[in-house]
């Protein structure tokens, strides 16, 4: 039988691909993960998530092959043609990411495979090239996520891409992360609420401004302790940050004090913590943290949460905040994609909303639509709230005034993440309508 590749950038990626090639190793699949060597840079600020540092049962005699450039990722796939029966990678061919010739487009026509990773899988028809010739295969969630992603690329995309041919074949196989061995609840002896820290980046939401992160997060973020510990980086450079940090956060609040004053003095994430922690106080709940290691957090966090979980997110198959999940009792964060993990666990999701403000990009304000019976606003399953009314009624509410709806939580899962309980496994779906038992 020939080998299947599983094609990643980021040791973060596999969760994607996980289930997937847990159920292909039982059917004895011989099984490549590959990834193109990367240049680093000071300013890469998800450096930690290096390919070779992903870890977990799932990868144990699983071969791992580093290129070190886009050419030899593109001659092996010539050269090993013949031995291959898919390659799976999270994006489209694209002339940004690989080096493409017509025989390169020949050797994987008809074996290239893109499994969904969330709207990130449409964020990629707004700046990358993808109009090629060849015949792919994309394993999409839902008929929600696809459309909804259709009309992003008609808003944002370029004027053409490889979406739009007929060399495309849609599978709606449901949300790739699921499994049924990772995502079941266990046994636990204390309540627990884990809240996902802002995810504080100047350049994420806006070309234009950053006011409202800077009077929001960015006023109690220390870059220093930040750069030294989650970036390791070195003494200098890190006081260079903290510096550069502290200069640029002030002048924007300066600069559109009056557009953001509610949100440096009141209405802001570090009394958002304080609201979580007098709740937690009243329910007898665990209060974990759980920032991401990319994104600096406010220093004064430990000072009241129970855990801070620091995850370099090489755990694979659980990962370490599907384990954390698996405990968990409610979950509380911002424009956060990790929602889908969530209730996918059953566990009640609070969404924090960012206000319009925040976002002067039309396309990222598309993406992070709170209206009624969409993933960030939901009855009984997502419950969304504005910042002033989370800080000011959160802490007085009660745990169990968020359990979910059983029979929402199923419209929910279907209509997102195309799911149900009668679901196959993702991996199942896809060696069938690939036909790999003849392969």
């Amino acid at each position: 039988m020939k080998k299947v590749i599983f094609l990643i950038e980021k040791s973060n990626n596999l969760k994607y691909f996980a289930p997937t090639i847990s159920f292909f190793k039982k059917k004895k699949i011989e099984i490549q993960i590959c990834y193109i060597e990367k240049l680093e840079s000071k300013e890469d600020f998800k450096k930690y998530l290096k390919p070779e540092k992903a870890k977990g049962e799932l990868l144990k005699k699983i071969k791992i092959i580093k290129f070190i450039n886009k050419n030899k990722f593109h001659n092996f796939c010539i050269n090993e043609n013949k031995n291959i029966s898919f390659i799976f990678s999270l994006h489209f061919i694209s002339k940004e990411r690989f080096e493409i010739s017509k025989k390169f487009l020949r050797s994987v026509s008809k074996k290239w495979c893109v499994i969904a990773h969330g709207f990130d899988s449409f964020i990629q028809f707004k700046n990358e090239d993808t109009l090629f010739n060849y015949k792919t295969n994309f394993f999409c969630f839902s008929k929600f996520f696809l459309s909804e992603g259709k009309k992003y690329i008609k808003k944002f995309g370029k004027k053409r891409s490889i979406i739009d041919t007929k060399n495309v074949k849609i599978y709606l196989v449901g949300n790739s992360m699921f499994s049924k061995k990772i995502f079941k609840k266990k046994e636990k002896t204390k309540k627990k609420l884990i809240y996902l820290s802002f995810p504080f980046l100047r350049s994420r939401y806006s070309k234009e401004t950053f006011a409202f992160q800077a009077a929001y997060s960015g006023q109690f973020i220390n870059f220093y302790t930040f750069s030294r510990n989650s970036q390791k980086k070195g003494f200098c450079y890190s006081i260079y940050t903290q510096i550069k940090h502290y200069i640029l956060n002030k002048l924007e609040i300066l600069k559109y004090f009056n557009l953001i004053k509610n949100y440096y003095y009141f209405y802001n994430e570090l009394n958002v913590i304080k609201s979580i922690r007098e709740f937690c106080d009243q329910n007898n709940c665990e209060f974990i943290v759980k920032p991401r290691l990319k994104f600096p957090y406010l220093s004064k966090i430990n000072k009241y949460a129970d855990e801070m979980i620091y995850d370099d997110e090489s755990s694979v198959f659980p990962s370490l905040f599907q384990k954390k999940l698996s405990t968990a009792d409610l979950v509380i964060g911002s424009l956060s994609s990790s929602v889908y993990e969530v209730i996918m666990f059953k566990i009640p999701y609070i969404n924090i909303e960012i206000p319009k403000i925040a976002f002067r990009d039309k396309s990222n304000k598309f993406m992070h639509n709170y209206e009624k019976n969409l993933p960030y606003n939901f009855d009984k399953v997502v419950f969304n709230y504005k910042i002033n009314d989370f800080i000011n009624k959160f802490k007085s509410e009660k745990l169990e005034n968020f359990n979910l709806s059983k029979n929402k939580t199923d419209i929910y899962l279907k209509k997102f993440c195309g799911l149900s309980e009668n679901s196959e496994e993702i991996g199942k779906k896809i060696y069938k309508i690939l036909k790999l038992e003849n392969k």
